[in-house]
């Protein structure tokens, strides 16, 4: 863990909730431009025209030519206020970590970068201390399971479904810098965490990047979508601890994130976990969904 920034907000918060701390004015502007810009951004109609970004360049190559192609996006009614959520998470930090002193060089600044003949764009949150970072609300159990002690860099570079090393690695790259990692924030709790990339990364920059120029071809070229993943028969234990097959169809995790599942899969049904033993069983997506209890 990048002990510097986090003792340093740590310090800073606990001043404020003590004693109160005089912000800058300057900086106190930045925030209320950024939460406006967001309002704005989120509630506005996009008139863009689709464009490969460096935010999306590794995620699911299926996912990419949906959107590409202009399908309708399937998207529940309450993302818009997850999505300015992280926007306003994301802009508070900034405030927070200019005023503890922590050593921040830029942030939001529009990039590009030339992989081989194609050209990609994209936002970068911030650099601090000559490296790039990405900040990152998240919920509890991904601020502990994905990006805290029983995550990490690795964890995430085993199924990085929303393709976060590679947005790293690209805005790094545009910049000559190397990437630190990932500054996160528990939506619940409010507790801050640092999860950092390898120090030594020239191999994973080169297969990160090389990922990306590949993706940015098959869309550019003009390759045709293909469904990426299978789903998978559902089991259960019963109180034998025998394996049961519950006659149901689940999706690859994945494809629960996407916005398209729908195009793929039409029947596809969100349903607390068939089975589970849990006193609050977790929702899963289903492709099939013919029992609903065992």
């Amino acid at each position: 863990m990048n002990n510097a920034i986090i003792h340093r907000v740590q310090g800073f918060l606990s001043k404020v909730s003590k004693e109160g701390v005089e912000l800058d004015p300057k900086l106190v502007k930045e925030f209320r431009d950024a939460c406006e810009a967001s309002i704005h951004k989120q509630f506005s109609p996009s008139a863009d025209k689709w464009r490969p970004r460096m935010s999306s360049l590794g995620r699911p190559l299926c996912q990419q030519k949906m959107e590409r192609d202009g399908a309708d996006k399937d998207i529940e009614y309450n993302a818009i206020l997850r999505f300015i959520f992280g926007d306003l998470v994301e802009a508070i930090s900034v405030l927070i970590l200019k005023s503890a002193g922590v050593n921040v060089e830029g942030e939001q600044e529009r990039v590009k970068l030339k992989l081989g003949k194609n050209e990609v764009s994209g936002t970068l949150d911030i650099v601090i201390d000559g490296k790039v970072w990405d900040i990152k609300s998240a919920s509890p159990y991904a601020f502990e399971h994905k990006f805290g002690e029983m995550g990490g860099y690795n964890k995430i570079k085993e199924d990085d479904t929303f393709g976060y090393i590679t947005q790293g690695y690209l805005y790094s790259e545009s910049k000559n810098k190397d990437f630190g990692g990932w500054i996160v924030i528990n939506k619940a709790s409010g507790e801050w965490n640092v999860c950092e990339a390898p120090v030594v990364q020239d191999e994973d920059r080169k297969e990160f990047l090389q990922l990306a120029k590949n993706n940015l071809n098959a869309l550019l070229k003009g390759e045709k979508f293909k469904r990426c993943f299978s789903d998978t028969t559902e089991t259960y234990k019963d109180e034998n601890k025998n394996e049961k097959k519950t006659g149901n169809r689940l999706l690859p995790s994945i494809c629960g994130f996407c916005d398209f599942k729908r195009k793929c899969w039409p029947d596809a049904i969100l349903h607390k976990k068939v089975g589970s033993k849990a006193k609050y069983p977790r929702t899963v997506w289903y492709s099939k969904l013919v029992k609903r209890e065992v």
